[in-house]
């Protein structure tokens, strides 16, 4: 569904367009090859192309895929996405490790140990085209992305703004969510000292989109979400996270989703 000038969401759990475990999945059309910004965990491959088709557009004319961070559910389709579209996988810096030795990765290990992943699922591991660093301008096809480095999720996670038809467009991965909830987890290489010290990045952009990786996005006045997580950030009581708010919707509604054949 398009959701401002030229975005379309194509895949995500939480407004039902894709797998239970996909992540939201943005489609820019910026007249030329299309961007994909992040790719679920590979289960919902075909509804996120269906959907794209359904917009109108030929999966085909996908050029890119642009990865947030290292996490699986967030790159996991990207191999069978440039199987059938030709995209090229552009990911940040310091996520070659994880995405390489997936089995490796903490977060991976843990989603298994918990059950998070439905029976027959195998994590393959992704070999990007690219990679970019802080402060880079990826201009792909006529797009125009500006990562920001924003350590604390992830030691790589980054957002990409998107200048669009007078709007500032802010993709944040698991850095942000809608009121200033931020992507705290109990693994290794989050950290709260990173988040402290990258927020500053975001307040620069005040942005007017906010575009968050997993529930619901804004159009307007994004930067006040921003400038409360910021805020969270300076105070000494732990800011609100998106993931430990979720946690009852995997015990309740996820895993009872994990059976094979009712992922639907």
């Amino acid at each position: 569904m398009e959701i401002s000038h030229g975005i379309y969401l194509v895949g995500s759990e939480q407004f039902g367009l894709s797998h239970p475990l996909d992540c939201n999945c943005y489609l820019i059309d910026g007249g030329g090859a299309r961007i994909l910004i992040d790719t679920g965990l590979g289960l919902g491959v075909d509804d996120i192309l269906r959907n794209v088709l359904n917009e109108g557009f030929d999966p085909s004319s996908i050029g890119h895929i642009v990865v947030t961070h290292s996490h699986i559910g967030h790159w996991g389709g990207a191999n069978e996405l440039r199987a059938r579209t030709g995209a090229k996988i552009w990911a940040p810096l310091g996520a070659e490790k994880a995405m390489r030795d997936v089995e490796q990765d903490a977060a991976t290990r843990i989603n298994f140990e918990f059950g998070r992943y439905p029976d027959g699922f195998t994590a393959s591991p992704c070999l990007a085209d690219s990679f970019f660093g802080d402060a880079e301008d990826l201009t792909l096809d006529g797009v125009r992305l500006r990562a920001i480095r924003t350590a604390g999720h992830t030691p790589d996670s980054t957002c990409l703004l998107y200048e669009n038809n007078g709007s500032r467009c802010l993709f944040t991965g698991d850095v942000l969510f809608y009121a200033g909830r931020l992507g705290l987890t109990n693994l290794e290489g989050c950290s709260l000292a990173d988040y402290r010290h990258n927020i500053c990045k975001l307040l620069e952009v005040h942005t007017d989109a906010l575009f968050p990786g997993h529930g619901v996005f804004v159009l307007r006045r994004g930067h006040k979400h921003v400038e409360r997580a910021a805020r969270k950030l300076r105070d000494l009581i732990l800011p609100e996270t998106f993931f430990e708010e979720n946690e009852f919707v995997w015990d309740r509604e996820y895993l009872s989703l994990m059976v094979p054949g009712e992922q639907r």
